[in-house]
């Protein structure tokens, strides 16, 4: 049962944290020994690395048993934990890119059902800059963009993965912060924000080739929602922004403030988590207690060498499940978009 009132007491749990204690402690680090990369290595020579092929690929097919429990542990950890691993070790330059992209599917498999990310039907996103090319920028996703990135929550889905490729020429870490940690911030210094937040905003989204096809969802998408027993967040401005500058969405003052007042705490020094990203790490986090952005970077001009990560949306058995109105587009149990 969803419980919709509003909850005007503080969060509490292990997924509540501050980047300033978490940045002092490395026990969010897992770095793999020679004996598991060669576990890996040995499954990810006898799985396809061609899509969609590599989509249809399951645990059973990609058996890891020597890091079977602890990919379980880390499992739960990300449910009723602090929310994220980042995993270390995978030797870049000894795989293709494709042979990359099936070890993040490989292991992504054991915490959950890869999903669809766009109309395109793909399931393995490359985050990398191509603003230079022939694409209208008003067209583009988030993860097609350079620079800074908003903190946010990705849409539809339990976990998200990013395994660094390689690395902008400079800046470009990875930022995350408990949005846990931000419910409980407003709930101290401006509980009027918790109102409209509880009630959420309607969403303008792309679901096709065709920038005509943009709709705003039928429904309020809620930033923060009660579940009776624990809380959990759905929060991207950019879509909010768009209904309003696209779609003629009015909003009131404090509906406002309270989007920019959310984005203003999760920048607050002490309350975000900086890392920097080693080609071959691997981040997973629980998307309904964790926002994600980045900081400015300088790229590359060849596109061969920019900034480039693998991106996996997961979908978790074991993950609290969500309301339909948190929902923006719905998928079936294979991952593909209804």
């Amino acid at each position: 049962m969803v419980y919709k009132e509003i909850t005007r007491k503080p969060v509490s749990g292990s997924n509540v944290w501050l980047g300033s204690d978490m940045s002092n402690r490395c026990d969010w680090i897992y770095t793999f020994n020679s004996s598991e990369l060669s576990e890996i290595n040995l499954a990810v020579k006898k799985i396809p690395t061609e899509v969609p092929e590599l989509y249809r690929v399951t645990p059973r097919e990609f058996p890891l048993p020597k890091l079977k429990n602890l990919l379980n542990k880390i499992s739960e950890d990300l449910q009723f934990g602090r929310g994220f691993v980042l995993f270390r070790g995978i030797p870049v330059d000894s795989y293709s890119e494709k042979e990359l992209a099936a070890i993040l599917w490989g292991i992504g498999s054991h915490f959950g059902v890869g999903l669809v990310q766009s109309f395109k039907g793909d399931r393995l996103g490359h985050v990398i800059d191509r603003t230079d090319c022939k694409t209208n920028k008003r067209h583009m996703r988030n993860y097609e963009l350079g620079g800074k990135l908003r903190m946010h929550t990705d849409l539809n889905n339990d976990i998200v993965a990013l395994m660094m490729l390689q690395h902008a020429k400079s800046g470009g870490e990875s930022r995350i912060a408990s949005s846990m940690t931000i419910h409980n911030i407003i709930l101290e210094e401006h509980p009027e924000f918790l109102e409209p937040l509880f009630r959420g905003y309607y969403f303008h989204f792309l679901n096709s080739k065709d920038p005509a096809d943009a709709q705003l969802t039928d429904h309020r998408v809620p930033v923060f929602i009660n579940h009776g027993k624990t809380v959990s967040c759905h929060f991207n401005p950019s879509p909010i922004d768009r209904s309003v500058e696209r779609a003629g969405v009015k909003l009131n003052k404090v509906e406002s403030e309270a989007v920019q007042y959310i984005e203003k705490v999760a920048l607050r020094p002490g309350v975000y988590l900086d890392m920097t990203l080693e080609p071959g790490d691997i981040q997973f986090l629980n998307n309904h207690v964790i926002m994600h952005g980045r900081t400015h970077y300088e790229d590359y001009t060849q596109m061969e060498k920019r900034r480039h990560l693998l991106r996996l949306w997961l979908r978790s058995e074991s993950a609290q499940e969500q309301p339909p109105e948190t929902h923006v587009h719905q998928t079936d149990n294979q991952g593909n978009r209804a």
